[in-house]
């Protein structure tokens, strides 16, 4: 893709009002996708913690994870056959986000 069209589809459009209902963080929606942010939550969004702020993506039910980051080039994809809790989960999600983010460190 063109780097405007990225730029364009990737660019947050909810309000400061828009809050996640569990932690209370903007949520960052751009077009049908959340883009990680540069405000230190980008965990509870779904990302890694080691992501660029332009990251985007959107995660599934059970925990699946897809994601891609400009910056760096590198995407993810994670799918599993089960549910194992919300905590577990959002760990999960986090540490895989995290370990992939890290490949060009």
């Amino acid at each position: 893709m063109k780097a405007e069209t990225i730029e364009w589809a990737t660019k947050v459009r909810t309000k400061e009002h828009h809050r996640d209902p569990l932690f209370n963080v903007p949520v960052n929606r751009a077009l049908t996708v959340v883009v990680a942010g540069g405000d230190g939550n980008t965990h509870i969004r779904g990302f890694g913690k080691t992501t660029s702020a332009r990251a985007f993506g959107h995660g599934g039910a059970g925990g699946q994870i897809g994601w891609g980051d400009p910056e760096t080039g590198i995407s993810v994809g994670y799918t599993t056959d089960g549910f194992v809790g919300d905590v577990l989960q959002g760990r999960r999600g986090v540490a895989i986000s995290s370990l992939a983010a890290q490949v060009l460190a």
